[in-house]
């Protein structure tokens, strides 16, 4: 199992990710790892139905995913991974998932977020989780669609922010 993207976007499964990134990465498996879907059938029905037929789609907990990336074997199969948060892409690396670089894809505005770029707005929680990331040898990137811009994102970013919140 590769991993072909680890992507965070606060809109999970969605058309941008499916047919944007699925056709440029034909994943065998999107993974999506949020601990409320999971414990939803019916959201995860939902979810999954957004997704084409030859993609399989697993939808777990964290924790789940996370043991179910650092067990896996070498088996050829390409994994697009998919958290809706900084913070759940924190704990899947801190939890053991051979994760070594992550896409920070679509956080949108909501109450309480500042813009980082264009279609990135974080808050304290999000900045923590981010610096955890990089703290643990992850590479961050921003890039909001295949052959978009893709921004660097590090220490200076970050500390940017911070004075902002």
């Amino acid at each position: 199992m590769t991993i072909a993207l680890a992507r965070i976007d606060d809109r999970m499964i969605h058309g941008q990710v499916t047919v944007g990134w699925g056709q440029q990465l034909r994943p065998d498996l999107i993974l999506l790892a949020n601990n409320a879907i999971a414990a939803d059938a019916w959201q995860a029905r939902v979810y999954a139905s957004s997704v084409p037929p030859e993609i399989a789609v697993e939808i777990l907990s964290v924790a789940e995913s996370a043991a179910r990336l650092a067990a896996a074997e070498e088996s050829g199969e390409r994994v697009l991974l998919l958290t809706g948060s900084p913070g759940e892409m924190s704990e899947l690396v801190r939890l053991g998932a051979p994760i070594e670089q992550v896409n920070v894809g679509g956080l949108h505005f909501a109450a309480g977020k500042q813009e980082m770029l264009p279609f990135v707005y974080v808050d304290r929680q999000d900045l923590i989780a981010l610096d955890r990331l990089l703290k643990a040898g992850v590479g961050l990137s921003a890039q909001q669609v295949p052959g978009g811009r893709d921004y660097p994102v590090g220490d200076e970013q970050l500390e940017r922010m911070e004075d902002l919140l």
